[in-house]
């Protein structure tokens, strides 16, 4: 500030009243006329200069530019008397266009438009910048051709950038969209495609224009909108040709009013009535424009008439401060208290007596109404007068924006928001997606409920059921495509439903551990087996026909080794039992442990039957009486054992388990012990506690235990380190006890990752097996379609074996050779579940033959009739006969020793070494010594 300057009497009450004026009221704020909330009127405030220079405005502009701008009024100064010469040297050279019909307003747009202002965005000036492009427009003389050539304008103009330049509003730029307006470009190209397309009503559309053609046809009175049925007629009315039929006085209070709406819009502090518009919180301090040396030739009093009278018309309140300085004032507006001129010092009550008229004044709409007169007198020297007055005034500096309205403030909170909500949704989305989980809300979708479980350390697994390819457990191809397969007979048993409501219609639930531990040997081939086998069930059933039942297929999984199987029942199946009455029975089941225990007496609970495929825990039946068993339990396989040991003369048997064993290796223990002992056969036990791969070698003393039996009866997943161990060192094969492993070990057979260990070439093993007959139906039923002849001809297996040729075909196809059927025999498991499913719809067939078909509402057997049903009827299966009459417990079912002569080698069929149990009927042929099929 320099150390002199010009100053006045009454000059600190004059800033003191300009900056009031050009603060800005609180959104509740509210004047004492009720005005509109937060705002007030403001007035034109004309300073008249009296004998004398005065360069007070420019002392004004001067400490607004001095201000940071980060926090500045918005303000503009504009020289009267140059502004004629400014816009002349602006708009020369651009083409296709005439110099603006109010060069003032021009100035001030293009002053007011630059990005200087506080933390408002800039101005735009939309409306006027649109109302002034379309008066400067010259339209081609030629009759008929205005409406297609305004129509081309109005879709130049929608493709422009927003800039302030003047080049911007030319015609020559506009007719290239630019990258700024997408969607103006956008809209641009459909339309000059429809145009070349022949298309005329949309060549003449103009897009991107519904606001402004809103507000220019419904919004505002000036030029009488009405009289246009459309914007593109009311728009030919501005250009230049169609003016010469207008009141000039309408072109130019629409420019007015276009102009002021623009500074409405940017100050506004809601947005569609409700939401807050932050840009218009933010501007604290009204826009004020300082006006010098105005005169009538220069149009300032010309402009000035205009905004008063915009302003008394429609009534509407602006942000537009204007503080004119003049030499003398028109004689028009001379006449009036309205006109009586006042002295600087009185300036804050001469605004409070302008306020307290303008009501009345404004109703009548006086011409003088709006005009704030206040005498400019002249200004002396003094030393450090113009500073004392600023720090007396105290200056323009706009009240600090609300904190919420601050940049960067709403999109913090907001985005905290967003964290805090949306972070255990993220959270449980992420989890799904690393655990191949699909995200579903409960009621998505009916058929999928799944969520993720954590099993331990960094290994988060999907539980739940699937009916549908939107979910599939595990990342096994074969398992995978066993999946899809299944949900795809599960539509084609929907649809054939649809068109035979009649039908019978069941659906079944699949429940095992269907994923496992990156790291962990896996039995995905032995999971793929069983699901292949209810795949084949279903396509026997699922063709066009009038009786034979409808088979639908739920997968469930609980986890590696069922460790979140009772969750899965309680919060996700027994909602499924109650919502779907077609559920019939739950299968599979995997291995007997705790959980699964658990589970099988939920699941008896809510009154649904269930069948154990592979099962065979010892007591499971006391779980539910709606339990059912299709293999032996654990008394009949240590039984079986004991009877091979004894038809050997074996010398002893060695039971190899772990240390911490679960209720199947427990009891299988407890079983053989005491079966052995009632055979007379000695027997001993070795354990061990961490893994499988402590025990020691049995060749280490070089004892000939040739005549001697090791029983493991452990897990699949320990006995490959197990058999590598024991035979570790050994030479002689002939000199190694018999291998003989419990049922858990088929799951090892199925797997060619477990079997193709080096170490393990030309070892030979054997293992119970509980769907023997299918296994020994021998590569013929692969590659043939036909079992082996030694099971006979006209069983089950004959239909089992052409289906399972068939697939077994497809698979070569679809599946990469690492995760095709690793066996080229057909598995016990997939037998087993053919003949599960198998029986579930014989039993519910028979059942609805009972029912009133009759009937337009779908009925269906209930599961207690059921399991009645399961008690009451014999099955012919792939695996044999099943009865469950006599018990629910498949004990007198066949089981078998099963040979395989190298481990390493997967074309090496087992053999049969032992069996006991039922065949197919009485008369099959079997040796007499082992009860092989033969």
């Amino acid at each position: 500030m320099p150390e002199t300057g010009r100053s006045f009497t009454g000059m600190v009450e004059l800033v003191c009243m300009l900056r009031e004026l050009t603060r800005r009221r609180r959104f509740l704020a509210k004047t004492s006329d009720d005005e509109v909330r937060g705002e007030r009127p403001l007035p034109l405030v004309c300073l008249v200069r009296d004998r004398g220079p005065n360069d007070f405005l420019i002392a004004v502009n001067e400490r607004l530019e001095a201000s940071d701008h980060r926090s500045s009024v918005p303000h503009a100064y504009v020289d009267a008397e140059s502004v004629n010469e400014s816009v002349t040297d602006r708009w020369t050279d651009v083409q296709d266009r005439s110099l603006p019909l109010i060069p003032l307003l021009d100035e001030l747009r293009t002053k007011l438009a630059g990005d200087r202002f506080g933390p408002g965005r800039p101005f735009r000036f939309d409306y006027y910048r649109l109302a002034d492009w379309l008066t400067g427009q010259h339209l081609s003389p030629t009759p008929g051709r205005h409406e297609q050539q305004l129509a081309d304008l109005l879709r130049q103009w929608t493709g422009q950038a927003h800039q302030s330049d003047p080049a911007a509003l030319t015609t020559a730029t506009a007719a290239t969209p630019s990258p700024l307006n997408f969607v103006g470009s956008t809209l641009y190209l459909l339309v000059e495609a429809g145009r070349r397309m022949g298309l005329r009503w949309l060549g003449r559309r103009s897009p991107g224009l519904g606001r402004e053609a809103r507000w220019f046809m419904r919004r505002q009175p000036f030029m009488v909108p009405r009289h246009s049925t459309s914007f593109r007629g009311f728009a030919e009315r501005l250009t230049e040709r169609g003016r010469e039929t207008e009141n000039p006085e309408q072109i130019k209070k629409l420019l007015v009013h276009a102009f002021l709406e623009d500074l409405r819009r940017a100050y506004r502090r809601r947005r569609w009535s409700l939401l807050p518009k932050r840009s218009g919180w933010r501007r604290t301090a009204y826009t004020i424009v300082l006006l010098d040396n105005l005169a009538e030739s220069n149009g300032g009093w010309e402009l000035l008439r205009l905004i008063s009278e915009v302003r008394n018309e429609t009534g509407e309140l602006d942000p537009l401060l204007v503080v004119a300085a003049c030499d003398e004032r028109p004689a028009a507006l001379e006449a009036g208290d309205s006109g009586m001129l006042r002295d600087p010092q009185d300036a804050l009550d001469a605004l409070k007596a302008w306020l307290d008229n303008l009501p009345s004044k404004r109703q009548r709409l006086a011409e003088n109404a709006r005009y704030l007169w206040i005498a400019l007198p002249p200004a002396r020297v003094e030393r450090n007068g113009r500073h004392e007055v600023w720090e007396r005034a105290g200056g323009f500096r706009p009240p600090t924006p609300p904190f919420l309205s601050r940049r960067g403030i709403g999109e913090t909170l907001l985005a905290l928001v967003m964290v805090l909500v949306l972070l255990p949704v993220t959270r449980s989305v992420v989890d799904s997606w690393a655990a191949d989980c699909v995200y579903f809300r409960d009621g998505v979708h009916d058929g999928v409920s799944v969520r993720t479980a954590q099993m331990g350390p960094d290994d988060r697994q999907c539980v739940g059921y699937s009916d549908d390819a939107v979910q599939i457990f595990g990342s096994n191809k074969r398992l995978v495509r066993a999946q899809q397969a299944i949900f795809a007979q599960n539509e084609t048993a929907k649809k054939l439903h649809g068109q035979q409501p009649g039908r019978p219609y069941l659906s079944i639930v699949h429940f095992v551990g269907l994923t496992h531990r990156e790291a962990a040997p896996d039995t995905d081939h032995a999971a793929a087996e069983e699901l292949e086998g209810l795949l084949l069930r279903q396509r026997a059933q699922n063709v066009k026909s009038k009786t034979l039942p409808l088979l639908r297929v739920i997968v469930a999984n609980g986890g590696d080794g069922m460790r979140k199987a009772p969750e899965v029942v309680r919060d996700m199946l027994r909602p499924l039992f109650d919502d779907d009455p077609s559920v019939v029975a739950v299968v599979g089941l995997d291995r007997t442990v705790e959980e699964t225990e658990q589970a099988i007496t939920e699941i008896g609970l809510a009154g649904v039957p269930t069948i154990g495929t592979t099962l065979t825990g010892s007591g499971l039946g006391e779980r539910s009486p709606l339990y059912f068993q299709m293999v032996p339990d654990n008394t009949e396989q240590a039984q079986l054992v004991a009877e091979y040991a004894r038809h050997l003369e074996t010398r002893r048997v060695t039971l190899y388990h772990p240390a911490r064993t679960d209720s199947y290796l427990r009891t299988l223990v407890e079983a053989a012990t005491a079966e052995l002992d009632d055979a007379a056969v000695p027997v001993t036990e070795a354990t061990w506690r961490e893994s499988a791969g402590e025990v020691d070698s049995l060749c280490a003393d070089g004892v000939d235990r040739s005549d001697e039996i090791v029983y493991y009866i452990g897990r699949e997943d320990d006995f490959g380190d197990f058999l590598r161990s024991a035979t570790s060192g050994c030479t002689s094969q002939g000199k190694l006890p018999l291998f003989v492993a419990a049922d858990a070990v088929s799951r090892f057979v199925a797997q060619r990752e477990n079997r193709e260990h080096s170490s393990l070439a030309n070892r030979s093993m054997s293992y119970v097996g509980m769907g023997s007959l299918v296994t020994l139906a021998g590569p013929s039923c692969a590659e043939e379609g036909r079992p082996a002849p030694l099971l006979g001809v006209g069983t089950p297996l004959d239909e089992f074996c052409a289906g399972y040729k068939k697939l077994r075909t497809e698979l070569s196809k679809t599946l990469p050779d690492e995760e095709s059927p690793q066996t080229p025999w057909p598995a016990e498991r997939t037998g087993t579940t053919y003949d599960v499913a198998g029986l579930l719809v014989r039993t519910t067939s028979a059942l609805h033959q009972q029912l009133d078909t009759a009937s337009e509402e779908e009925v269906a057997p209930h599961r207690a009739a059921i399991a009645q049903g399961l008690r009451e009827v014999t099955f012919q299966g792939a695996t044999g006969e099943i009865d469950f009459r006599a018990s629910r417990i498949g004990n007198e079912r066949n089981l078998a020793i099963l040979r395989i002569s190298d481990i390493h080698d997967m074309d090496a069929a087992p053999t049969c070494s032992y069996m006991k149990g039922d065949l197919f009927d009485s008369q099959q042929r079997r040796d007499p010594e082992t009860g092989c099929p033969g």
